[in-house]
């Protein structure tokens, strides 16, 4: 598996960290025995008390540091918890008030807000980009013109999934990296599925612009002050200033330590919002009562059911006898193992974060996870534990046991690059001033390589802003530890030989086909 340079949102393992990785009911042997037929209070109430000892036992087997949960039924809060602490260093304990980065579950939430916006008017769905974002384009000039809010929300545009992140984590800002979009080739317009956060954002950029406010003010007016969210911010700099606040966690050599921080203002809309369960419980409710919050209307229904509905098939269509796995408007929209309707949306930041919320709508119950430790599939085990108990009455699987595995490429440093050691006896180099200069394309704009104290240094993003010492690994490849991962996650940057020297530079790990930059030639085709 090819990894990505510095690629820190979400939670997903075949779509670049941000699709949600446990469908409903989709993983592991399928339960064994029949479902209630119409589960009440009694079994609901019976999950939230069997619920506290699943979460200790799952820290306990995980070790991640911290976690808070709520669960809401029939408009009601009848379960919040929380454990452990909020940073292994000070051992200040998680709270119930604790705020925590949530990462990808800021996309069903900020969908929410954006069907509050439409309902207000004057942007709708099916507006164009174009219409609020005159300069947006994309390599099909058609498909640019015609792409709709909807199209980006529902992941339907034709964007490569990882359009934007390698941008993010070099320093661009949001408004650069939604202009470089146009340079990525595109799959199939509307017949295609892949997650991709900035296409996401630049649809609720787009939404902003026509709401005539910024996005953290728009998310603010239109859901969390009627909400009374007071926690809830899309800034950085907000969620930074919070005293009760979870530090992100990273699993070094078997230990939990304090990762790096991560500033997702760039792609905020689908990553960047930060929140307790309390507030979202507050949006839970909401959700479940079709945009009604203690009996006033916050979002029109119109708009609300539409990002709550079916907008395109994530499952494969090869198996059509299995129940249907889709994407709303920012929103899984899924059959579970008992033919009930889930909507649900994880969210992970591999410098440590993992979050998930789940509702099923039929039986007005909801569930909301967030803990403070990178990837390892405990959000999404619980949420499978406490859906099972709600809707079976017991556990049909060992849900973490079938889920570590699919999460085991992101938390297990692998040492390798394209999953190949390192040679025992790699090809030499050539002379490294060969490699030296200046390289660009479109995307990314100009880079330059140097040496510098007889090794190689990498500056790329605006005006050289991120510095990479590339250490050698084979012939022509170098390799660099991935921004913001501990050791042992490679990236790999592979120099091309042109003419005798190094005409090309290609990030390995970038699959959006703009991941090689050429040499920049001086008059008269010489290398600088």
């Amino acid at each position: 598996m090819k990894r990505m340079p510095a690629l820190v949102t979400a939670s997903a393992l075949a779509v670049a960290l941000g699709t949600p990785l446990v469908p409903a009911g989709a993983v592991g042997p399928g339960p064994m025995s029949a479902p209630i037929a119409k589960p009440g209070k009694q079994e609901v109430m019976a999950a939230v008390d069997q619920f506290p000892a699943l979460i200790r036992q799952a820290l306990r087997q995980t070790g991640v540091p911290g976690l808070a949960a709520a669960v809401v039924y029939k408009d009601k809060v009848v379960y919040k918890g929380a454990f452990g602490v909020r940073n292994v260093d000070t051992g200040k304990k998680i709270t119930a008030d604790t705020v925590f980065q949530v990462a990808s579950v800021s996309k069903p939430v900020g969908a929410s807000a954006v069907a509050a916006a439409i309902g207000d008017g004057p942007a709708k769905w099916d507006d164009p980009i174009v219409k609020w974002l005159p300069n947006f384009a994309l390599s099909e000039e058609w498909v640019g013109r015609h792409a709709t809010v909807g199209d980006l929300y529902a992941h339907r545009s034709g964007l490569p999934g990882d359009s934007g992140n390698t941008l993010e984590a070099f320093g661009f800002d949001r408004g650069s990296i939604i202009e470089r979009l146009r340079f990525l080739p595109l799959a199939s317009f509307r017949d295609s599925y892949d997650y991709s956060n900035f296409g996401l954002t630049t649809a609720a950029e787009a939404v902003s612009r026509a709401s005539g406010m910024p996005w953290d003010r728009l998310t603010r007016k239109k859901l969390f002050t009627p909400l009374g969210m007071r926690k809830s911010t899309y800034s950085y700099a907000q969620f930074r200033k919070q005293k009760n606040r979870a530090t992100l966690h990273q699993q070094v050599d078997g230990k939990w330590v304090v990762g790096v921080k991560r500033d997702a203002d760039a792609q905020a809309p689908a990553g960047g919002l930060s929140s307790t369960v309390g507030d979202l419980a507050k949006w839970l409710r909401m959700e479940l009562a079709q945009g009604k919050f203690d009996g006033k209307r916050v979002v029109k229904r119109s708009p609300l059911r539409k990002a709550l509905s079916p907008q395109i098939r994530r499952s494969s269509t090869s198996a059509p006898q299995e129940p249907g796995q889709f994407y709303g408007f920012g929103m899984n929209v899924q059959t579970d193992s008992a033919d009930r309707q889930r909507w649900d949306h994880s969210g992970a930041f591999t410098s440590g974060a993992a979050t998930i919320v789940m509702m099923i709508p039929e039986l007005k119950v909801g569930v909301v996870i967030l803990t403070n430790g990178w990837p390892v599939g405990l959000p999404e085990a619980l949420s499978q534990d406490f859906g099972d108990l709600v809707e079976y009455g017991s556990l049909q699987d060992d849900w973490l046991a079938a889920v570590e595995p699919l999460f085991a490429p992101l938390t297990i440093p692998s040492y390798t690059l394209d999953g190949e050691k390192k040679p025992k006896d790699p090809k030499p180099a050539k002379p490294l001033s060969t490699y030296a200069g200046d390289y660009a394309n479109d995307y990314f704009g100009s880079a330059t390589v140097s040496v510098d104290n007889d090794k190689l240094v990498l500056r790329i993003g605006p005006n050289g802003v991120t510095r990479i010492p590339l250490k050698h690994w084979d012939g022509d490849v170098f390799y660099a530890n991935e921004l913001g991962m501990p050791n042992g996650f490679y990236s790999g940057y592979t120099f091309g030989d042109v003419n005798g020297f190094a005409g090309t530079l290609t990030l390995d790990g970038v699959t959006n086909g703009e991941e090689t930059l050429s040499r920049v030639l001086l008059a008269g085709g010489t290398g600088n």
